[in-house]
């Protein structure tokens, strides 16, 4: 038996019960409030069925009831599953019917998109509206096919708390993420009590995290970057949940808030230090920017760098890792040479990097990075093959192609899938895009492989123009050539207005499928 996850809010909401733990939309909950509102939701989950072992959903966008759910789930030794809600309605609710979720805690936003393909699911399902609006029903009112419609601040208000927490072993599951797979369904992946509570002693320390720190939280909360979420609350520092992505909203929450620290992907970033220069706005107390979700070229690192007087760090992971294998800390910015790596090993965290047959390469041989730690998942729920596939003897297989240098920083190369074979070479579509976004003239960039009946495969760039550029195809191609050699430079250029970039800074699969439609 081991500490629940919901011991770290408990132990907060005792030593610092006046102060403020969580902040959104204009509301402040103190560690005291917040923690009666976690017990009262466990009493209403466990009235609706939900008791160990058990499931329950979240389908929203950032809120406090987000972070309260996990913690609920936590404190009956259920399981919290988080959808991202940009998948398509249809998409949740196939999901949903493979999995065991009893309540589903859903936004007013999303219920009229979700209601039609809810009936997929297959089972009664009681849905949460967590926005109470219009249409939910009071406890007790009328249901409909699905289970029936609650609204979320009555539920809490009619429950009996549930104060205490239920036993838990270290390997039980306490949530549920959901990652794109290169086929299918997105893989679920389970993560245990241990694990999390792991992560966060490494978070932690790792990201120096403090008391009197104040997080403004940016990032979707159904990717597993939320740990540096709980690291703030196991503190007893503040949380402020931004309701807004755009640059000048940043700048004004980090303001207003006093933050002192916040995660974003390089779009954010860049969006937010071209926005503060424009402005001419001072953000004082920001201390440290947490970056990631793609590769960061050290063009836009030394531009953030000069615009942002604070300090960076980046973290590599995955969610099958429980987030950061490797972090870039903000010393290592101050050199160079580092910033075209992701960092050293995090401590709890080993790496190997592999050749195809699973031998070790030699520093500075490329090869698959392969990672060891007790943060590692439980498993891809309900999917023992693939679990097997990605994990053998300890070791997960990430699928990145990475370079380890004498010094134990790691250099990513691409994706292992991602690898174009033209003419009988190997190219990396990652070190082209890298090649064309150092490019002046260009704000944004992708490249892909795409079918030649010459080469067999050929690569294909899918480009968006900086502000009053006029750079040509030809440009781009030149560069290339000059800088990479003639068989990496891609044989066409497409410019675009948007590459339609996910809340996590990746192109989606679907979204580059799109693109490739444009050749």
């Amino acid at each position: 038996m081991m500490a629940s996850l919901v011991s770290l809010l408990d132990e907060s909401a005792r030593a610092y019960p006046d102060q403020v733990a969580l902040c959104f939309r204009g509301r402040e909950f103190t560690y005291r409030e917040m923690r009666r509102r976690v017990d009262a939701l466990a009493g209403a989950l466990a009235g609706l069925g939900v008791g160990k072992g058990g499931f329950a959903a979240v389908v929203s966008a950032n809120s406090n009831v987000t972070v309260e759910v996990l913690f609920a789930c936590a404190r009956l030794g259920a399981v919290c599953e988080r959808y991202n809600v940009r998948l398509s309605p249809r998409v949740i609710a196939r999901l949903l019917a493979r999995s065991e979720a009893r309540v589903a805690f859903v936004s007013a936003a999303l219920r009229p998109a979700l209601a039609e393909a809810l009936g997929e699911v297959g089972r009664p399902l009681t849905i949460v509206d967590i926005d109470g609006g219009e249409g939910a029903a009071a406890v007790g009112g009328a249901g409909t096919e699905h289970g029936g419609v609650l609204r979320y601040e009555e539920l809490l208000a009619s429950a009996g708390p549930v104060p205490s927490v239920c036993d838990v072993d270290d390997g039980d599951p306490a949530m549920l993420l959901y990652t794109s797979g290169t086929t299918g369904l997105p893989r679920g992946v389970l993560l245990s009590h241990g694990a999390l509570t792991r992560r966060v002693a490494i978070d932690i320390a790792g990201m120096r995290f403090s008391h009197d720190d104040i997080l403004l939280c940016e990032l979707p909360l159904f990717h597993v970057t939320f740990v540096s979420t709980l690291a703030t609350l196991a503190l007893g520092a503040r949380l402020v949940i931004a309701d807004s992505h755009k640059p000048a909203d940043i700048a004004a929450d980090i303001v207003r808030t006093g933050a002192t620290r916040t995660a974003l992907v390089p779009c954010l970033m860049r969006g937010l230090a071209d926005y503060v220069a424009q402005e001419g706005i001072e953000l004082a107390t920001l201390e440290l920017i947490i970056y990631g979700g793609e590769p960061v070229e050290p063009e836009l690192l030394e531009h953030c760098r000069r615009l942002l007087p604070c300090g960076f760090l980046q973290g590599y992971g995955m969610t099958e890792t429980t987030a950061a294998i490797t972090m870039l800390l903000p010393e290592h910015h101050e050199h160079a040479r580092l910033l075209p790596t992701v960092g050293k090993a995090v401590p709890g965290m080993e790496i190997r990097i592999a050749d195809d047959e699973g031998r070790a390469c030699a520093a500075g041989v490329p090869g698959e990075v392969l990672v060891r730690t007790d943060t590692l998942m439980l498993g891809y729920y309900r999917d023992p093959v693939r679990t097997a596939e990605a994990v053998r003897d300890g070791w997960y297989r990430t699928g990145d192609i990475g370079v380890l240098d004498a010094e134990g920083f790691l250099t990513l190369v691409d994706r292992k899938n991602n690898l174009v074979i033209s003419g009988g070479e190997n190219v990396y579509p990652l070190e082209v895009s890298r090649c064309i976004k150092a490019l002046a003239g260009v704000a944004d960039a992708v490249v892909a492989g795409v079918p030649d009946k010459q080469w067999g495969e050929s690569l294909a760039a899918f480009v968006v123009r900086a502000e009053g550029s006029r750079i040509s195809e030809a440009d781009i191609v030149a560069h290339c050539a000059r800088e990479l050699g003639g068989y990496k430079k891609p044989q066409a250029v497409r410019f675009v207005d948007d590459l339609g970039r996910s809340a996590s800074g990746k192109v989606p699969r679907e979204r580059l499928e799109e693109l490739k439609r444009l050749l």
